[in-house]
């Protein structure tokens, strides 16, 4: 399993807890992982509450660009393309541009092999750490 520091008290903390986030494989481009959509996570209809999918989605994007230091979303864009529910949920998530201080990433959220969620995110490198 990937390595990777967060704050102990924070909302990445809580959502990996509660997500049960599975980090399967993982090199310095791209990421596979499973994530639990769990009973607190759904909205009045039955369907994953949609700022789950974009906190999951800025989770990951932060573990994939992997760098020293502190990573902070610079920018994002989501596109819903049918519900998530409870369950299992398989990720992919690759680097498509890699820069001295800015990264983009994909992240893909697949339920039952179908195509759910996708967001796209700019990523910046701080250069600093959490000791700092």
């Amino acid at each position: 399993m990937a390595s990777y520091r967060r704050i102990d008290d924070g909302l990445d903390l809580r959502l990996i807890k509660d997500s049960k986030l599975e980090i399967i494989e993982q090199n310095k481009e791209r990421l596979t992982a499973r994530w639990n959509v769990w009973d607190g996570a759904l909205n009045s209809i039955g369907t994953c509450q949609g700022m789950i999918h974009f906190g999951m989605a800025d989770v990951i994007a932060a573990i994939v660009c992997d760098r020293e230091g502190i990573v902070v979303t610079k920018d994002a864009s989501c596109f819903y393309h049918k519900p998530l529910y409870e369950g299992d949920v398989e990720v992919e998530a690759f680097i498509g541009k890699n820069g001295k201080t800015n990264i983009t990433v994909e992240v893909l959220f697949y339920q039952k092999g179908a195509l759910c969620f996708q967001s796209i995110f700019t990523m910046h490198a701080t250069r600093k750490t959490y000791n700092e």
